[in-house]
């Protein structure tokens, strides 16, 4: 089985294979599923927001926020399966 430091890499690597000039990527979460035949590891990365105003962009909106994706990855081969966006939300409820 493929340890949660390789799956997270192999996440990462995948991620930068597609998106090569982003930058600020952070693993967020990580997660062996329920039948343990796949990691889920949640990356995070910065993203520039695009002001609806021009006029206010510099005061009001904030210049880059935090997005996420969820990663499924083989926990055999190594192969990441897919990527998702992630929606942050409460997960207590």
């Amino acid at each position: 089985m493929l340890s949660v430091k390789e799956a997270a890499r192999n996440a990462l690597n995948f991620y930068k294979d597609i998106y090569p000039d982003t930058q600020g990527e952070l693993i967020e979460e990580v997660e062996l599923d329920s039948d343990r035949h796949h990691w889920l590891i949640t990356l995070s990365f910065v993203s520039k927001v695009e002001p609806n105003n021009p006029l206010f962009a510099n005061v009001l909106v904030p210049q880059f926020e935090r997005k996420y994706k969820l990663f499924k990855v083989n926990a055999d081969s190594g192969m990441v399966e897919s990527m998702k966006i992630r929606v942050l939300g409460n997960d207590l409820n």
